[in-house]
């Protein structure tokens, strides 16, 4: 029995971390949700014993493992800091490798993990050349390969495309029947929750404030509002002056890839043609790994190999004596790589500001119209009374509408939007629809909306673009008008 009573923890010199009653029996599965800001992430660090205890009794010596996006954080800075260091290596170079995470673990249980997770492609590559998903799986496979005592997971399935979902919660049922180890997961949709839960609990001001079975946690309204939401909200978007409206772009399309080919261990589009014109609204879908981010990656100008191949964006062909901030300046953008490299400790203002000059952090004094927009759009997601709070100290969620925002604040031509309701709760996630609806039917913003869940599309998407399985781990291209 691992037994939490009354426990306090220290999360900074201000604020604690609660769990007033929690006890978790071998075969246990307690399923917790909240929403954004409640403090889901550092409840998971309190149970996984990351956090120092003040008062209460909490279990020592436990041996957990916790899955979560800010421990997929600190992996990539790790492997940033190796491949940078003045002193490196020919490894050094290569970075951390899926592999490497899982040296000395059990094998049997790691060799189980990759087959269930059908990540066997994975485990040479550097860490930094996977997906968000991708990377996910890898933390998935090393806490199993741990063998702990105890098991946290922090929302795993964001960014997990549906199989690999699927994959996971037959792993996690599988755990539970068979292995006598507790998990406790945190979840952000109702279809990520177990059927097999032995309970379901709140998470609510930085502590677990209700925990009872599923059906009677359900029919709690706090616990409805969490997981469903109805009707999209409405909205009404700032409206940048004129004085910071971008200049018109050519005419003609806004994208244009002709013939592309791009090969990594595996050719990973071939000879793709495709084209995005004003007015047009694109759903990308595919498994991860497929191809989604390596297509994006060459409209952003991010992919070195966009220059040996001929793609146009805005009426600019790549690799034409161009600035980068020629194109940068034309396109808003949000993806989980973003959301990883945003590693600065700006303040708030300073994130949404930082949206009008395409960079990471504020390095311009911004005009009195810039902040003004901002603090629009602050309040429009009800995170104005954070403006000087520091960027790092807020919740994934709060952190990912923070994103989104410095990508729409400029009213941008293009918005790329590479799963940009990951982490969101269900009112999060339906402001964030009602937002690109509306700019869908009111400006002249073209969208590429990436999801692995079909609800998550937004009202107004014109035409479809499908990485489809063709056997032996490639992928056939497909697209629709819808």
């Amino acid at each position: 029995m691992i037994t939490f009573d009354q426990a306090v923890f220290r999360l900074s010199d201000k604020l604690q971390v609660t769990i007033p009653s929690l006890q978790l029996r071998p075969h246990d599965l307690i399923v917790l949700i909240g929403q954004n800001g409640s403090g889901k992430s550092v409840v998971a660090r309190a149970v996984a014993g990351e956090l120092p205890l003040i008062s209460g009794s909490a279990p020592q010596h436990v041996h957990a493992e916790l899955v979560s996006f800010e421990k997929q954080q600190q992996l990539f800075e790790a492997d940033y800091d190796m491949r940078n260091t003045d002193n490196g290596t020919a490894k050094d170079e290569i970075g951390i490798t899926a592999a490497d995470l899982l040296t000395g673990m059990d094998p049997k249980s790691v060799s189980e993990a990759i087959a269930a997770l059908h990540a066997g492609l994975l485990i040479q590559r550097p860490i930094r050349t996977l997906s968000g998903g991708e990377g996910r799986r890898i933390l998935l496979i090393k806490a199993l390969g741990a063998k702990p005592d105890l098991l946290v997971f922090d929302t795993p399935f964001d960014a997990l495309d549906v199989q690999t979902r699927a994959d996971l919660l037959e792993i996690i049922s599988y755990v539970h029947k068979n292995y006598a180890l507790p998990i406790v997961l945190i979840v952000n949709r109702p279809d990520e929750i177990p059927a097999d839960l032995t309970a379901l609990g709140i998470i609510s001001d930085l502590s677990i404030t209700k925990l009872d079975s599923r059906e009677i946690i359900e029919q709690d309204e706090e616990a409805r509002a969490l997981l469903y939401c109805g009707a999209l909200p409405q909205v009404e978007l700032p409206k940048a002056p004129a004085k910071l409206a971008l200049m018109p772009i050519k005419d003609g399309p806004v994208v244009q890839l002709k013939h592309v080919n791009i090969t990594y261990a595996r050719p990973v589009l071939q000879d793709l043609n495709f084209t995005v014109n004003p007015g047009e609204h694109w759903q990308i879908t595919g498994p991860n790994g497929a191809g989604k981010s390596t297509l994006l990656s060459l409209i952003t100008g991010d992919n070195p190999l966009v220059y040996a191949n001929d793609v146009t964006v805005f009426g600019i062909k790549r690799g034409s004596g161009e600035s980068i901030w020629d194109i940068k300046k034309y396109y808003g953008y949000v993806s989980g790589s973003l959301h990883l490299d945003y590693r600065v400790s700006a303040p708030v203002i300073n994130v949404v500001l930082s949206g009008f000059y395409d960079s990471i952090g504020l390095y311009q004094r911004p005009g009195d119209e810039e902040l003004k927009l901002a603090r629009q759009w602050l309040k429009l997601i009800g995170l104005s009374d954070k403006e000087h709070q520091s960027f790092k100290t807020l919740s994934f969620g709060q952190q990912r509408l923070l994103l989104i925002v410095r990508a729409l604040v400029k009213n941008p031509p293009l918005l790329i939007l590479d799963e940009p309701l990951q982490g969101l709760d269900a009112f999060g996630r339906a402001l964030v629809r009602a937002f690109i609806t509306y700019i869908m039917e009111h400006g002249r913003t073209s969208v590429l909306f990436v999801s692995h869940h079909q609800e998550d599309a937004p009202q107004g998407i014109t035409h479809r673009l499908s990485f489809v399985p063709a056997g032996g781990g490639n992928y056939t291209v497909v697209q629709e008008k819808l």
